[in-house]
């Protein structure tokens, strides 16, 4: 098969090699591209970018994700329609798709780590906030899990809840998007590294089919939006837009994203913010003692109090009515990211946020 790849098709293929030599580099030195680009071209880029889209009402990059797989199905289509047209041709075809395919990889890719993946061979999280992350006891952790249960039983006597118990934010969740930022304010005034101005976090509007997915929030590099899936549960959607934000100012990996959606949470002065982190924070710890001592697991799972349960227990079965294949493609996708981008234990990684909270709950 003969290729004669023009000028343009040329130089966006380079750009995958080039984009993975770079992302090699930035992981051997991890002090250059925390100083370098963290801190200095990311920061440009973002509030740049997040800056223009942030005045859009609506998610650009849902219009974005929407328009280019219907550009993929019909570039498929047509594909196929001319590979059983042209016979002779088919040689001719596949070859435009291959390097098609090549270019168009290799701008994504690229840009990608420009924009924002870079960010994955930063400093540890740890590091930076000089926190002592090691192996602990499960007693430490049982500790961890019973101050988290103390301050979620206290704060879920403070919020609002429905009819069947479970809590209910007391005004539109769109108040959510536009105040998340005030935990952050405040948590930059001990953790530097927090602070920024980016723009706002923008509502899905496909939110409830994006529940098949079982992804409850994305933050898309191109456009520099915080997307959030709007249909979850009350109880999680303010830690879960305090994530997404947290890797939009820069912090990539899943783990020190969730433990700093935690810090933002609980230093919003929003009492719903804060149960919602600590919620969270208490879901993943107790998920952890679990693992590793079952019986100190169900001791401690039973004072929780009712309002919590029944937080946990309807966030639970709200996902199990959206299971199946869709979700189950999804993880499988996400998990193979996540592993490729330099989180060896792929979904795994957003529940290693409970090492980051027994490390500060250490220097406490």
């Amino acid at each position: 098969m003969k290729f004669s790849l023009s000028r343009k098709q040329l130089f966006l293929i380079l750009l995958l090699p080039i984009g993975i030599s770079l992302t090699q580099l930035c992981r051997v030195f991890p002090n250059f591209t925390e100083r370098f680009y963290s801190l200095f071209i990311y920061k440009i880029i973002v509030t740049t970018i997040s800056s223009i889209t942030g005045f859009l009402p609506f998610s650009l990059a849902e219009c974005i994700i929407i328009s280019f797989s219907m550009f993929v199905l019909w570039y498929i289509s047509k594909t196929i329609f001319s590979l059983l047209k042209h016979k002779t041709k088919r040689t001719r075809i596949l070859k435009n798709l291959l390097l098609n395919t090549l270019a168009t990889s290799g701008l994504i890719y690229f840009s990608f780590q420009l924009l924002w993946g870079f960010n994955y061979q930063r400093l540890p999280l740890d590091k930076i906030l000089k926190l002592d992350v090691h192996n602990s006891t499960t007693n430490e952790l049982a500790h961890l899990c019973a101050d988290l249960i103390t301050s979620s039983n206290t704060l879920r006597d403070k919020i609002s809840q429905n009819k069947n118990g479970v809590m209910e934010l007391p005004y539109n969740k769109r108040v959510i998007l536009e105040t998340a930022h005030l935990g952050y304010d405040k948590a930059s005034l001990q953790y530097v590294i927090l602070k920024g101005t980016y723009g706002a976090p923008k509502g899905i509007f496909l939110s409830y089919p994006m529940c098949y997915t079982g992804i409850t929030g994305f933050y898309f590099p191109f456009t520099s939006e915080t997307n959030i899936n709007m249909a979850e549960p009350d109880s999680y959607l303010p830690f879960t837009t305090s994530h997404e934000m947290a890797h939009q100012i820069g912090f990539a990996k899943e783990d020190e994203a969730n433990f700093i959606a935690y810090i933002a949470c609980i230093n919003n002065p929003d009492i719903n913010f804060k149960y919602s982190g600590t919620l969270a924070a208490l879901t993943y710890s107790l998920s952890s003692l679990r693992q590793y001592d079952p019986q100190k697991y169900k001791e401690l799972f039973s004072f929780c109090s009712k309002g919590v349960l029944n937080d946990m227990i309807y966030n639970e079965n709200f996902w199990k009515n959206y299971s199946g294949s869709i979700e189950k493609i999804s993880e499988k996708i996400n998990d193979t990211y996540l592993k490729s981008a330099s989180q060896k234990s792929g979904l795994k990684s957003y529940s290693a946020m409970v090492d980051l909270l027994l490390a500060n709950s250490r220097k406490k």
